[in-house]
């Protein structure tokens, strides 16, 4: 009995719903002072929540056993929201807190820094794609998303070997042709 009442009460998020939060663009985040950003969570990763009161949703910064959670506030557009935080330099596990649903992993991030977005598992976009979003839109793509705040890290420069031996050896014989021709000319000319 009680676990039936459990299974009512439990909000239809959880048996089986998900959400997926998106970035807006970022810039580079600053160690002890005040950083905003924008956010999207949409219902299956494509439309705004369409069962109700969504609830809180923010971004949540986890740090070994150093946890922050920081809520956002709704802007005018439908799923969109703003987040001011707050954090010490380190490295973070973020993730998109998103009301009735299952908190979401976003990716990294390093303080002083960027995020390091995580790629969106298409499985989790799913549904309907016709809303009408005016003029600001979350950053969505068929059939992928592409995050707005994903930073690709650079391929690292190749190594270079050590220079041939005959490079070596070139400088070589030419710094010795010059010590020797500095050397003549420096000598005082012999008296005879």
């Amino acid at each position: 009995m009680i676990c039936a009442l459990l299974l009512i009460s439990a909000p239809s998020a959880h048996a089986g719903g998900w959400a997926v939060t998106y970035l807006d663009p970022v810039p580079s985040i600053e160690t002890s002072v005040t950083n905003t950003v924008g956010y999207w969570v949409l219902q299956h990763g494509t439309h705004p929540f369409s069962g109700g009161d969504l609830g809180k949703t923010g971004l949540r910064f986890r740090s070994g056993p150093d946890e922050r959670v920081f809520t956002g506030v709704p802007l005018e557009q439908a799923a969109h929201y703003a987040v001011t935080f707050s954090l010490p330099a380190g490295s973070y596990e973020v993730f998109g807190v998103q009301g009735v649903f299952p908190d979401h992993p976003l990716g990294t991030l390093t303080v002083p820094g960027t995020f390091l977005i995580k790629p969106v598992d298409p499985q989790m976009v799913q549904g309907p794609t016709d809303w009408k979003w005016g003029d600001l839109a979350p950053p969505l793509k068929k059939p992928e998303v592409a995050p707005a705040a994903a930073v690709v890290p650079s391929e690292p420069e190749p190594e270079r070997g050590p220079a041939p031996v005959w490079v070596v050896g070139l400088v070589v014989v030419a710094a010795t042709g010059l010590f020797v021709v500095v050397r003549k000319r420096l000598r005082p000319p012999a008296r005879g």
